[in-house]
This record gives C-alpha cells, structure tokens and sequence, in this order.
C-alpha cells in the first residue's frame, strides 16, 4: 500500500557533514545517512552491523561508520568491476593511495583505465580496482561502463575531466578507510547468496541492512549486472520470508515493485540525481520495521 511520502528533512543532510565515500552515483544514497540512523534507533534494539547487498558507493555505509553509529559494515557488490575497487582500497591501501597520488588525470590515462575495466575478468585485480575508481571519478555521472570522458573525447566541454578528481580529497577519503579497514568486510556475491551467508555469520537482531537494488526500469543502462524480474520477485520473497530481520529498501517506482510489495508501507522518497541534468525524482522506501514519520 502507498502511503504518505517522507519529507525532505526527515533526510536532509546537514550542510556541516561531509561526503565519505569516494566513488561517484547517480542517485547514491549517502543523503539518507541521517535517516537511517534515526530509524535505527526506533527499532529500540542496538544495530551494531550495518550490510549493504548492493554496496555501489556505500554513502550512507561509511557516513554511520564514521560517526560511530555503527561498530562495523558488510559490504558486498557483484560486480566484480566494484568489488576489486572495494578491495583494493581496503586490502591494498598504501599501494591505492600511492598510485592514485602519482597518477595524472588525462585522456590518455582515461582511455588505458576503461581498456582494462572493459576487459575486466571474474576475478579480483588491483588494475582493475584502481582503473574502476578513476572511470567512476572522470567519466560522465560516474557511469563506470559506457559513459564518456567528462568534457568528452575532445575535452571541449564545459567541463574539463578532472571536474570531480579531487586529489587531496580522495587521497583524505582512502586513508581513512584504511585506517578503518578491520572494521569493513568485503564479499563478492550475489545478493540473495549474500543475505543467506550474511544472516549465518552475524547476528539477525543487530544487523541491519540497508537494500539498494538495480532499478527495475533502466537497470541495465546503469548496472553491469542489472536484475530480471525473477531476481526482484526472489528478492522480496526473501524479505517477506522473515530470515532477514531489520531492513530498509529504495526502489525506482515502478509497478513491479508495488505489486511485490503490495502487503507492505511503501513511502514515496525524493532523490537527487545528477545523471544528465540534476533533477529530483520519486522512488519507493520499504521497510521491515514501521517507520515513525
């Protein structure tokens, strides 16, 4: 059932806190921090593991994180491509912060690192980790897989590519993670393989897990592993079976996901997105716990 949206100040960001995280998403959920640690404490249980099946850019993750609202996080991304960018800034930090600070942010760098994210394996590599994280902060929206170069292939754009390659602050960003690396897992699974493994190895009481799905209408324009109608139908069966005990999910509005969830509170939430222009567009929050708005 649709019910009244959520206001804009119920997740408002203040202007005093940072981003943490350092990729680029179109519509990332990072603004939502706030949110999320508010419900968090409704529940009225502590949640001391904050999981993300779809990690992507882990915004709102590492904001908890960082401001001890959490006391560790389970991140997991299929896409090998993220994945190994994950890893290797947390497993392989000194030498991710070393490249990054030699390295020099032009076309012909571009073109080496979208060869490689291209010609990406299934298995993890720091090349490719570092190559996705330099595609994600140059290219177009942040689009890792078929996007331009921002200020386009002849760099006669408004813009030129180093628009969003904030050196000292990534550099800022990834020691940071570093530092809290022991406290950040990574897995490469999909995600109902994650939420069985994740509901295993850690408590259902104290974990919560924030879902942010590909979307269900232009998934595969924006995901390099986008889901069929049969994942996003086993997905919510999984939810609804009860396995996974506290849990928030955004969905593009669509009437897929207001058929699966049709027995649910599904609240209209307004995200930000910079893909193309900047714009605000409605999406779908379901939660497992009721929400006191």
């Amino acid at each position: 059932m649709i019910v009244s949206g959520i206001g804009r100040d119920a997740y408002k960001r203040p202007r005093t806190i940072s981003a943490v995280s350092p990729f680029r998403y179109p519509g990332g959920k990072g603004f939502l921090a706030p949110f999320l640690a508010q419900h968090m404490a409704e529940i009225g249980v502590p949640m001391t593991v904050f999981a993300e099946p779809f990690a992507g850019g882990a915004g709102s993750a590492l904001r908890l994180l960082k401001d001890g609202l959490v006391e560790s996080l389970i991140l997991n991304d299929l896409d090998i491509r993220v994945y190994s960018a994950w890893r290797a800034m947390l497993r392989e930090n000194e030498r991710f912060q070393e490249r990054l600070s030699t390295i020099e942010p032009d076309l012909a760098t571009w073109n080496a690192c979208r060869e490689t994210v291209e010609r990406a394996s299934s298995e993890y590599s720091f090349e490719l980790g570092f190559a996705t994280f330099f595609i994600n902060r140059t290219s177009r929206a942040g689009i890792i897989v078929g996007s331009g170069p921002i200020g386009g292939y002849n760099q006669d754009g408004k813009w030129r590519l180093d628009a969003r390659f904030y050196k000292d602050t990534m550099l800022k960003r990834i020691d940071w993670l570093g530092k809290n690396s022991s406290r950040i897992e990574i897995t490469h699974r999909n995600a109902l393989e994650f939420l069985e493994w994740s509901v295993k190895h850690y408590s259902v009481n104290s974990t919560f897990y924030f879902i942010d799905p590909p979307y269900v209408a232009a998934g595969s324009r924006l995901y390099f592993n986008s889901m069929e109608e049969a994942d996003h139908r086993a997905l919510a069966s999984r939810l609804h079976s009860g396995d996974v005990k506290h849990w928030l999910l955004t969905y593009d509005r669509s009437d897929l996901v207001a058929d699966l969830y049709e027995n649910s509170d599904l609240y209209q939430l307004e995200v930000p997105y910079s893909l193309g222009t900047s714009r605000n567009e409605r999406e779908f929050l379901v939660a497992s716990n009721a929400i006191g708005i």
